[in-house]
């Protein structure tokens, strides 16, 4: 006679149980998310239609979170979103989602696939869910995945200015400004890109800039020194001070013809 399988409550309970660990010293420990996994498996392989499959679903997903699988974890918590848009738990499985690539964020400098997909998940939570109780960490979380971002956008420029592609720099600075107006550091970046404009003698709109970053009050007092001293050039016409406008072209225009002559 076949022993008869537990029943999906019991399962889902005893893996619950291997989740919580032991207590010591009011720490956890022992905590078996590999055992947890393998018995959420068998709720769902044992009882597909329990509303416990569906729990477990969400809980596999977790306990590859709690790993620090995250890619595993994403893959999870987005095959739960697409299985069960209505669940009321899909906000937090794209919440959870989110996190999965806020946790794989990368320096500026290098691939920015998971800074993309942490903004395209809370976009997505916000747009969805924007009563969620999960909704304001979501958009604190948007705002620092942006921040990320427009970071590394200007890393680019930053990189393009050191080497006097004034033309592509100003191109990346401006993409900050626009694509995230309110990132962290958007006044240094809104000062490199007048100290940029400056170099291909574009000064109206460079001085116009500058003056914004003074108006602005930085706390920054380096940055406000070199800023004066940018624009009292323009206004003495001292070293690179004023000359020839070139067109507006020149601006997004990496060509030589565009750079400044000795």
């Amino acid at each position: 006679m076949d022993e008869e399988l537990p029943s999906a409550q019991v399962y889902y309970e005893r893996a619950q149980e291997k989740l919580q660990g032991k207590t010591v010293m009011w720490l956890f420990s022992d905590v078996d998310h590999p055992g947890a996994i393998v018995l959420f498996q068998e709720v769902i392989d044992n009882y597909p239609y329990s509303e416990y499959a569906t729990l477990a679903e969400l809980a596999i997903a977790d306990a590859h979170y709690g790993q620090g699988n995250y890619e595993e974890a994403a893959s999870f918590y987005q095959d739960f979103v697409e299985l069960h848009p209505n669940h009321e738990n899909t906000d937090y499985a794209i919440f959870r989602n989110g996190m999965c690539a806020f946790q794989r964020l990368r320096e500026p400098d290098q691939d920015q696939t998971p800074t993309e997909e942490a903004i395209a998940q809370f976009q997505a939570l916000l747009r969805r869910h924007p009563d969620s109780k999960y909704a304001p960490e979501g958009e604190q979380m948007l705002h620092e995945a942006e921040d990320r971002l427009a970071l590394a956008i200007v890393a680019i420029g930053d990189f393009y200015f050191k080497r006097g592609h004034y033309g592509a720099a100003i191109s990346r600075y401006r993409e900050a400004l626009s694509s995230y107006p309110a990132h962290e550091g958007r006044v240094e970046t809104l000062a490199k890109l007048g100290i940029a404009l400056k170099r291909i003698r574009h000064y109206y709109e460079a001085e116009e800039l500058l003056m914004q970053v003074i108006a602005l009050e930085p706390d920054d007092d380096d940055l406000l020194d070199r800023v004066n001293d940018e624009l009292h050039e323009i206004e003495t016409g001292g070293a690179n001070g004023r000359g020839q406008v070139l067109p507006r072209s020149c601006v997004t225009d990496p060509n030589p013809a565009c750079q400044p002559s000795d």
